[in-house]
């Protein structure tokens, strides 16, 4: 069962190394479909370190969750399909959840083991939430509550992502990478985007993936 959330890394432990939190990490996951984008700032540069998007499958066995990522786009390569993402999640007595797994490390290029500490924030969800796709799946976009975050590939090839947060009646983009213009965000009143439907926005033709 997929719960619809703001998801926000405490720390990553490359085993057998100690635990740290290198970036600004946020996940946004629908509630019906499992569909998610996950968008990774390094906190030293602000610079990109990943970004992904596609669907979550999760299972559970003998009390442990058992979660299989399945990138339909990635920062890191042009063929998410050779991505390994998988994981076991088992929740914690202080309420976060500890996710067991197996991907590539970026500084060795080699599978191992890691632990994620994760916060789920799911009060933001009676607001709003919104995940859509071009129809090319070059572009991604989600709202939840006040967080919203986009990504995608350009005709150029060249990657581009935002984190953006709702504060003060304004959204207020925190880090972008890619994007030499202005970020282009949802529009503020979308309730005529109905799920399974496609809709003209931004010069695109986009397929509403799920909405609340």
């Amino acid at each position: 069962m997929h719960v619809t959330a703001v998801s926000f890394r405490d720390s990553i432990r490359w085993i057998p190394g100690a635990a740290s939190e290198p970036s600004h990490v946020i996940v946004l996951t629908g509630g019906k479909t499992g569909v998610f984008l996950d968008v990774r700032f390094l906190k030293d540069t602000n610079e990109l370190e990943w970004a992904f998007a596609g669907y979550r499958l999760t299972a559970l066995v003998e009390d442990k969750e058992l979660t299989k990522f399945t990138h339909l786009i990635d920062s890191r390569t042009k063929d998410p399909s050779k991505i390994a993402d998988y994981g076991s999640n088992t929740a914690l007595p202080d309420g976060t959840v500890l996710e067991k797994g197996e991907m590539v490390n970026p500084e060795t290029g080699k599978m191992t083991a890691y632990e994620e500490v994760w916060r789920d924030n799911i009060s933001l969800v009676v607001d709003e939430a919104v995940f859509l796709r071009n129809t090319t799946s070059t572009g991604w976009y989600a709202r939840v509550g006040c967080w919203q975050l986009g990504l995608g590939r350009n005709c150029t090839g060249d990657f581009w992502a935002f984190q953006a947060h709702f504060i003060d009646e304004e959204w207020v983009v925190l880090y972008r990478a890619g994007i030499t213009d202005s970020v282009t965000l949802l529009p503020r009143d979308a309730s005529d985007w109905a799920e399974g439907t496609e809709v003209n926005w931004n010069g695109d033709r986009w397929l509403i993936l799920e909405r609340d």
